[in-house]
């Protein structure tokens, strides 16, 4: 039987386009986190709950500095997400793995080493 060109484009249209749909949707109601006042005065986020950078601020002199940093998402995970986190400019050295510890609502981010005002932390987070 001979397949009909039209109809075959058709459905790869619709298929495409409905894949297109989905990853939009997904990317659509991915929400943007808030920074904690840990994260330091002046701390900045570009991304959303799944993924993006954090340029730490600086430490507020009333406030006991933890070396960490702590996310709150936008929209809270069905689960505790896995994460991971890299400190960029790690104080003008190279670049260097973070801890991370989890929860629905939270992603706290910390290292032995410390990290420095300015410094850019980027963090992945998957849900499961």
């Amino acid at each position: 039987m001979r397949s009909h060109p039209i109809l075959s484009s058709a459905l790869k249209n619709t298929l495409i386009a409905g894949a297109i749909s989905l990853l939009w949707s997904a990317a659509a109601f991915a929400g943007a986190p808030m920074l904690g006042a840990d994260c330091g005065a002046g701390a900045a986020i570009a991304g959303s709950d799944s993924a993006g950078k954090v340029t730490l601020g600086t430490p507020e002199h009333s406030a006991t500095v933890t070396g960490l940093c702590t996310l709150s998402f936008g929209v809270p995970y069905t689960n505790p997400p896995a994460c991971s986190a890299t400190n960029e400019t790690n104080h003008g050295g190279f670049p260097a793995p973070m801890g991370t510890r989890t929860t629905n609502t939270t992603l706290v981010i910390g290292s032995a080493a410390g990290s420095a005002p300015g410094d850019i932390i980027s963090y992945n987070c998957a849900d499961y």
